[in-house]
């Protein structure tokens, strides 16, 4: 009974890390969306002001050139004045906008090469039971490993060929060319 209780214990704890970490990710992923929709709320607002901006330095140049048939320039410092605050502001959010998606696109990786590795690690093992049963030779055994070390290996490149389809920049008879050549 002790093997089954270490067992179980294992598992349980193997389980428990796992939902943890899982809902961990959640809960930041969820923090980091909340941080984009209100920074595009905010862009949003400020691109409202600053159409309004430019809409007052349209009409001021209309009635300027209506009036007086010329085409010179006019007088807007004031409207810019106003409009810099807006814009600077604007710049930093479409900055913190960037880094938060950028830091979305990595955990996004982070936890892809993290399944990969898992499922490496759980190949890997059934392989090692299966050469210690005599059930696979020594043979198929390093020739198996070989493969799922190169698809390991090739992580990046497989996502990049995966990409490059969804983007519609190769055909899916390319893809799976280049995705046999990787894995």
């Amino acid at each position: 009974m002790g093997f089954i209780d270490e067992l179980m214990n294992a598992t349980i704890e193997s389980l428990s890390k796992a939902a943890t970490n899982a809902f961990s990710t959640v809960v930041i992923s969820s923090q980091d969306n909340t941080k984009i929709n209100l920074i595009k709320t905010e862009l949003t607002e400020i691109n409202v002001e600053l159409d309004a901006t430019y809409s007052l330095i349209g009409k001021k140049y209309v009635e300027y050139v209506s009036e007086s048939d010329e085409m010179p320039g006019i007088d807007i410092k004031d409207l810019l004045k106003i409009m810099e605050p807006k814009l600077e502001k604007k710049n930093e959010f479409e900055t913190q906008l960037i880094a938060l998606e950028k830091k979305i696109k990595e955990q996004g990786i982070t936890q892809e090469k993290e399944r990969f590795e898992n499922e490496f690690k759980h190949q890997k093992e059934n392989l090692d039971k299966a050469k210690e049963m005599d059930i696979i030779s020594e043979d198929d055994y390093d020739e198996k490993l070989k493969q799922y070390t190169k698809k390991r290996n090739n992580f990046q490149a497989i996502r990049n060929v995966k990409k490059q389809y969804e983007l519609g920049i190769i055909s899916y008879e390319e893809l799976q060319m280049k995705l046999r050549e990787l894995t």
